[in-house]
């Protein structure tokens, strides 16, 4: 069985099989990730992983997991975040009776 090395950043280098590796592939690059269980401290240990580290960890028989995240996810968003006097308001609006009509332009 393969042997890979990892780092935990309280114990150090530390060693793993590939059954010990959580690889999460997503759509996109920046999703990658892997994480692992110090064997030593026992803290669960995340980190991103670029195409080299998953190309690695594929080589030493790491089954990859696949992570679906939404587009929106990934979009770049602009203004504040929703408050809730905003959620209340849009609450008010839908409780309306023209609603749809006002919505829709009608």
């Amino acid at each position: 069985m393969t042997t890979i090395k990892a780092s935990c950043p309280g114990c150090g280098e530390v060693d793993l099989t590939a059954d010990d590796i959580l690889l999460r592939i997503g759509a996109t690059r920046s999703v990658n990730s892997y994480g692992f269980t110090c064997p030593d401290c026992t803290e669960f240990i995340e980190k991103p992983a670029d195409d080299r580290v998953v190309r690695l960890l594929l080589s030493g028989g790491v089954v990859p997991v696949p992570v679906h995240v939404p587009a929106e996810a990934l979009e770049i968003h602009s203004g504040p975040p929703i408050s809730h006097d905003d959620l209340l308001e849009f609450h008010e609006f839908l409780d309306g009776d023209t609603w749809f009509e006002e919505f829709s332009g009608r």
